[in-house]
């Protein structure tokens, strides 16, 4: 049996060089999603990777306690859109992870969070049937929670090519109030999911509301 107390995060964050002018409300809002989080049921631990064409693990696993906030030093956007490298990675990282520990030690319930503001432009490594497939297998077998945030296009559609339900993804608008509203809805239902398990349910799905897509994209419909 897995720990139900036990809630493991990895964030995916685009870092690529449309998100410049967003920086500052994106570091606002992951900073708030973290503060917010240390407070949450259970135990949570976190991993944060950061990617443009390149790939780069800020931490790994770490206890939420622990885990760094970004800075201006530590989110620089630059570079090109590998999104399907770097969701492939972090899978692959994760399940590792997993795997080298004892089933009693892993983690109850496990949410990967992808935020991009553009689409795929740069990957080599990983294509969409690929990650569908990888993210079809975690989810029916090891019931891991798949999250897409997205700007600048239907995050819907793209969301459905990779194999992640409509109620996991969300359309943001690319400004800072379209991150703000995006994050607080994902640290709200990560707060549920986290209670729900914590307090002895087998299992807690995540889920957008309608009222999250009108505040994350007001001027249009997901």
């Amino acid at each position: 049996m897995t720990r139900a107390d036990l809630t493991d995060i990895t964030m995916v964050l685009d870092r690529s060089g449309s998100m410049s002018s967003m920086k500052a409300a994106t570091i606002e809002a992951f900073n708030s999603f973290l503060k917010s989080q240390r407070t949450g049921a259970g135990e949570g631990r976190m991993s944060l990777i950061q990617f443009d064409d390149q790939y780069e693990v800020v931490y790994q696993a770490q206890p939420l306690s622990l885990a760094s906030e970004l800075t201006n030093e530590t989110f620089v956007p630059r570079g090109s859109t590998a999104l399907l490298d770097a969701m492939g990675k972090a899978m692959v990282s994760t399940g590792r992870r997993f795997s080298s520990m004892p089933e009693h030690e892993r983690p109850g319930t496990v949410l990967f969070v992808t935020l991009t503001d553009g689409e795929e432009n740069a990957s080599h490594e990983y294509d969409l049937p690929k990650i569908n497939t990888m993210i079809s297998e975690q989810r029916d077998k090891y019931a891991w929670q798949f999250i897409f945030l997205a700007a600048n296009q239907d995050a819907i559609a793209t969301a459905a090519k990779m194999g992640i339900s409509s109620s996991h993804a969300m359309t943001m608008a690319a400004s800072p109030e379209g991150m703000a509203a995006s994050m607080a809805s994902v640290n709200r239902h990560m707060h549920d999911v986290r209670f729900r398990r914590a307090a002895g349910a087998e299992s807690a799905d995540f889920a957008f509301e309608e009222a999250d897509r009108a505040a994350a994209n007001p001027d249009e419909k997901d």
